[in-house]
């Protein structure tokens, strides 16, 4: 599976305002949104790149290892995920999204992000 398989994947099976692969550099991979949604893709994807770095600073200090970062806003829910060393994923949900239903999508995801970061690279 490809990151725009992925991405689009989850845009529609969750119903998404986006869901993106970034670099660590705040780069889109590859994204997916949702028609008539307002968001600015490379604005969210430069500024979850700094939530990531957080992530990882925290991870160091407390000798572990970022698993996924959720952010809620009045209107919106943001959950950043490290794919690898280079990539992470962002996705943005309405604020009444089931928050528990997104975080397992993300679990579950294991074996195809594997697949997609190597899809990638060739």
């Amino acid at each position: 599976m490809s990151f725009g398989d992925l991405v689009q994947k989850l845009q529609k099976d969750y119903a998404l305002e986006a869901a993106l692969v970034v670099t660590a550099d705040g780069l889109i991979v590859d994204a997916a949104t949702a028609s008539g949604t307002e968001i600015d893709a490379e604005a969210i994807a430069a500024n979850a790149v700094s939530g990531l770095l957080m992530l990882e600073a925290l991870g160091q200090e407390l000798a572990s290892t970022p698993r996924q970062a959720i952010i809620e806003f009045d209107r919106h829910l943001v959950l950043v995920t490290p794919l690898d060393q280079d990539t992470a994923l962002v996705l943005v949900a309405a604020g009444s999204t089931n928050l528990g239903r997104l975080r397992l999508a993300v679990r579950r995801l294991g074996i195809p992000v594997s697949h997609a970061t190597q899809s990638a690279g060739a």
